[in-house]
Parts: structure tokens; sequence; C-alpha cells
């Protein structure tokens, strides 16, 4: 039985991860009108299958599919490279800041970093989500429009804090 081809270790101490380490239906990114010659059930068998070393190393190089299999792991250090990963969206990310069935870690990501809070709609998504922390969540919302703060203050979906935030805000700005 022949073994994987590992990865050589880099003088600064990081990996080098080889083009064909992972199977190019992991790797390459496909066309989204391209007919797709690999099944989700067959990708997510194949993740499902590896280990957490190289998980996190196809977290780092891995296609949008393998992206949104890996951003779902419990594993705190495949998540951090899935939002680390070079080819990564700003629809993906808002994607994630929004969804509350992903990890309260994501959201915690996501808020810390400041190359994902540039876009509005990401605060937005963030503020949205009841998993993200709440000192992050009372830090963006000054940066919300003051129909977003209107919205806040009336929905259901977000916590108390949130909503009072949101009126307090709107009052300050001397429009409720």
């Amino acid at each position: 039985m022949d073994e994987p081809d590992y990865p050589e270790i880099q003088p600064d101490g990081q990996e080098e991860i080889p083009k064909d380490y992972f199977s190019a239906e992991l790797t390459e990114e496909v066309d989204e009108n391209a007919h797709r010659t690999i099944k989700i059930e067959s990708m997510t068998a194949m993740v499902l299958r590896m280990d957490v070393s190289d998980k996190i190393k196809l977290a780092l190089i891995g296609n949008k599919e393998a992206r949104s299999l890996l951003i779902k792991e419990s594993n705190k250090v495949v998540v951090k490279n899935v939002l680390e990963n070079p080819r990564l969206t700003d629809d993906e990310v808002i994607a994630y800041a929004g969804n509350k069935n992903l990890s309260g870690e994501v959201a915690r990501i996501i808020s810390a970093k400041k190359q994902f809070l540039k876009s509005y709609k990401i605060r937005c998504a963030l503020v949205r989500n009841p998993k993200t922390p709440v000192p992050a969540v009372i830090k963006l919302m000054p940066t919300l429009t003051e129909h977003e703060l209107k919205d806040l203050a009336r929905s259901t979906a977000v916590t108390g804090i949130v909503k009072t935030t949101a009126r307090r805000l709107l009052t300050q700005r001397g429009r409720h």
C-alpha cells in the first residue's frame, strides 16, 4: 500500500502543501453553470473520512463546496483556516455570518477580523446572528444605518440587549 506524499516542513515552519495532495474535486473552483462530475454526497464522504490534519490543510486550499462542508466542523482550527482561505468570497462570509446553525466560533472569528468588517452586509449579518458575542454586536451597532437600527429595535429574532441598544442609538441620533 502506497503511503501518501506528505508535505515537507519549510524553513519558516509552515508546511507546503503539494498541488496534487488533494483531488481536484476538492481544490478546484467549479463554474456554477458547469456540469459537476462529483456529487456533494461523495465529497461529504471524502471529507468525513479525512483526519483532522488533512481537514486543516484542505480548509486553506479547498474549493467553495469543500469550504461549505468544513465550516461546519467542530474543530476550531479547521473553522479558522476556512476563514483564512484566500479564495473565500464576501458572499460566503455573509452566508456564514448569518447562519444561525453554525457554531458561535464562526461568528466570533468573523467579528474579530477587520477585513471582514469592512463589508456592511457582513456587519448586518453578524448583528442579526444570536451566536455573535454581545460585545462584538454592541461594537458593530453604531455603524449601522437608521433603517437597520429600526428593524433591529422591532425584531423578535434578536436578543433583548440588541433591541435595547438599537433603541438607545436611535434616541441618541434624535430619531425614533
